[in-house]
């Protein structure tokens, strides 16, 4: 069971013995295995997100592009409640955007994480969308496994197609 809170880490030690090798065919900004030694490990929950999600959905994996910055609170208000007064400093941003080819239809996936060191923790986050619309019941405060958050995107996406379709057959 995924947790409802949030608040759990759902990174296990099972998912630091699985490697994750992306198919010649995904177009990517980082490498496609984990064989360089002293490669990140943000690299491999990327590759994980992407052929865990695609597993799930039955899904051609297409595009996985990574990327990390640092901003500020009044860069990204979509991060701190109060960005003009927010005395934190850098924020760590982490963002992984895929996209997966399934029959007659593109799922585009975003997973954001982010964390500031030094305010106890007020900065700390991990958000998902889909197709560009956020999840907020997905807002958690640590990233699911990329087995469960491939479940998560699976779930989401079977909810909004049927959605599609009980409005069009009204």
């Amino acid at each position: 069971m995924l947790d409802p809170t949030g608040k759990i880490n759902q990174i296990d030690r099972f998912d630091y013995c699985r490697s994750y090798v992306l198919p010649d065919s995904v177009e990517t900004n980082i490498p496609r295995d984990r064989s360089q030694l002293g490669s990140y490990g943000a690299h491999e929950y990327a590759r994980g997100l992407l052929v865990e999600t695609a597993q799930q959905l039955g899904a051609r994996p297409d595009q996985l592009h990574y990327t990390d910055d640092e901003s500020t609170c009044a860069e990204r208000w979509d991060i701190c409640r109060d960005p003009d007064g927010c005395p934190a400093g850098p924020i760590t941003l982490s963002v992984v955007a895929l996209q997966l080819a399934v029959p007659l239809d593109t799922i585009r996936v975003t997973v954001m994480w982010f964390r500031s060191l030094d305010d106890g923790g007020r900065h700390e986050g991990w958000r998902l969308s889909l197709d560009g619309w956020p999840v907020p019941e997905q807002d958690r405060t640590y990233p699911p496994s990329p087995r469960a958050t491939g479940a998560l995107v699976a779930r989401q996406h079977h909810a909004a197609a049927e959605a599609r379709w009980r409005g069009a057959t009204r």
